[in-house]
C-alpha cells in the first residue's frame, strides 16, 4: 500500500526539482540601508566625507561572482590623497547583523591586469609556437616526399595530405591563442580604463571608476569600509533577491 503514495512523491519531488532547475534565477541587488543622498541614472549613491574627502558609492550589478560598484571620489582637502583600492574593505552579515565573513579587500586591478599581461604572453607564444610547426610540418613533408620519390603519381597526393594536415591542425590552435589574446586584451582594458587604480588625488581634483569585491550570495547584509587617513567610513547595503518573473 505504500509503494504508490512513495512513487507520487518522488514524481512530485522530481518535478519541483525540474521547475525550480529550468527557472530563470533571481536578480540579486545591493540596496542602501538609508536613504539614497543621490540618484545617477537610477542608481543610488550613498556619500559621506571626513578631512575634506568625499566618497559617493553606489551599487551596480554583481558580476562573475563580484560585486560591482561605482566610486565617486572628490579631494577638497589641502592634501594629496592616495587613493588604493586595494585597502578598501567588504563584510558580508546575516539577518541579526552576525558576521558571515571576515572584511575581505577589493579586487586589485594591478593584479587583474598582471594576470591579464601573463594570458597573453602565453597565448602569443603558443600562436607563434604553432606557426613555426606549420613551417617545420611543410619542410619534413616535402622531404618525406623526396625520400619516397616522385615516380609513383600517388605521392603527390601522400605530400599535400601531409602537408594540409599539419597546416590546419597549427594554424587553427594559432589562431586559437590569437583570438584568446585578443579576447584577453579587451578584459585588460576594461580593467586597465575602467576601474579604480591606485592614484594621487590631487587636491580640487576628483576621480572615479568602478571597484570590485568577492561576493557572498548567503549574505543578508553588506558594509563596505574605506579607509582615509586614520579613519574609516562605512558604507551598508542590504543584499535582496528579486525574483525573476
Amino acid at each position: 500500500m505504500k509503494r504508490p503514495f512513495v512513487s507520487l512523491s518522488l514524481v512530485a519531488i522530481a518535478i519541483v526539482m525540474l521547475q525550480s532547475c529550468a527557472g530563470p534565477q533571481a536578480i540579486t541587488k545591493l540596496l542602501p540601508e538609508r536613504e539614497a543622498d543621490k540618484w545617477l541614472y537610477g542608481e543610488a549613491f550613498l556619500s559621506d566625507s571626513i578631512y575634506g574627502i568625499s566618497y559617493e558609492i553606489g551599487f551596480d550589478r554583481i558580476l562573475d561572482g563580484c560585486y560591482l560598484f561605482d566610486f565617486h571620489i572628490t579631494n577638497h582637502s589641502n592634501l594629496a590623497l592616495v587613493v588604493d583600492p586595494a585597502e578598501f574593505k567588504c563584510q558580508s552579515f546575516d539577518q541579526l547583523m552576525n558576521p558571515k565573513t571576515a572584511e575581505i579587500p577589493a579586487i586589485d586591478p594591478e593584479k587583474k591586469i598582471l594576470q591579464y599581461d601573463m594570458g597573453i604572453a602565453q597565448n602569443e607564444s603558443v600562436a607563434k609556437h604553432h606557426i613555426g610547426n606549420v613551417l617545420v610540418g611543410i619542410g619534413a613533408a616535402i622531404a618525406a616526399n623526396a625520400i619516397i620519390g616522385t615516380d609513383n603519381p600517388r605521392n603527390d597526393n601522400l605530400r599535400w595530405a601531409v602537408t594540409d594536415g599539419i597546416m590546419a591542425t597549427a594554424v587553427t590552435a594559432s589562431d586559437r591563442a590569437q583570438f584568446e589574446a585578443q579576447d584577453l586584451r579587451q578584459l585588460k582594458d576594461a580593467w586597465a580604463n575602467n576601474t579604480i587604480r591606485k592614484t594621487t588625488l590631487d587636491t580640487n581634483y576628483a576621480m572615479h571608476g568602478k571597484v570590485f569585491f568577492p561576493a557572498t550570495p548567503s549574505a543578508a547584509y553588506i558594509k563596505l569600509f574605506i579607509p582615509v587617513d586614520d579613519q574609516t567610513l562605512e558604507f551598508d547595503f542590504k543584499q535582496v533577491k528579486v525574483p525573476a518573473q
